[in-house]
């Protein structure tokens, strides 16, 4: 399929477990507030929705606030910085921001950074304080640590945004292996 700038969101079909566990009637997310024209960025959103509940609740946050994240593959990252969200403005009443993820090799990795920056804009949600890169800077050294891996006052980041990359990198992978598992039993 085709992807354009014209598209306004993306429609995701998946499959969601019920509270108590149980198969749920498949669920249409139509995600305006996460927004992308790459393919490979389209698929991995598509990756962390099917298969991360961590991701999925990230997912919903955004659709219920005023923010707008757009990815985009950074293939010109600075050393050792896997992505990265920048502040791009606030208008109307909407707040824009820009996730930038380098490609990594693995999916699943590049599925917990994602899910890792979109904690960093539901944070930015959150606080509605922040409507420029300056209040992000002073909301982010309240609310987080500045990080080393980038040159100092540059760039922050938060246990709640550390926590979620892993927690869906866990995810995932536990995803991964009830499908290696399902297939040895279908043999």
């Amino acid at each position: 399929m085709a992807l354009t700038r014209a598209r306004l969101g993306l429609v995701i079909v998946l499959s969601y477990a019920a509270a108590n566990g149980a198969a749920a009637e498949p669920a249409t997310f139509h995600l305006q507030r996460i927004r992308t024209t790459g393919a490979r960025l389209h698929a991995l959103i598509e990756r962390g929705l099917r298969d991360s509940p961590t991701f999925r609740a990230l997912a919903a946050r955004l659709e219920q606030s005023d923010v707008i994240a757009y990815l985009i593959a950074d293939m010109c990252a600075p050393p050792g910085i896997a992505a990265r969200l920048t502040f791009l403005s606030a208008s109307g009443g909407v707040r824009y921001v820009v996730v930038r993820l380098r490609p990594l090799g693995s999916p699943l990795q590049e599925v917990a950074v994602l899910a890792h920056e979109l904690q960093h804009a539901v944070e930015i949600a959150d606080h509605a304080s922040i409507v420029d890169a300056d209040t992000l800077a002073r909301e982010y050294l309240r609310i987080g640590h500045l990080n080393r891996a980038m040159p100092a006052g540059t760039a922050f980041d938060t246990r709640a945004a550390i926590a979620a990359g892993y927690q869906v990198l866990r995810e995932l992978e536990a995803a991964a292996h009830d499908v290696e598992v399902e297939a040895l039993d279908n043999e």
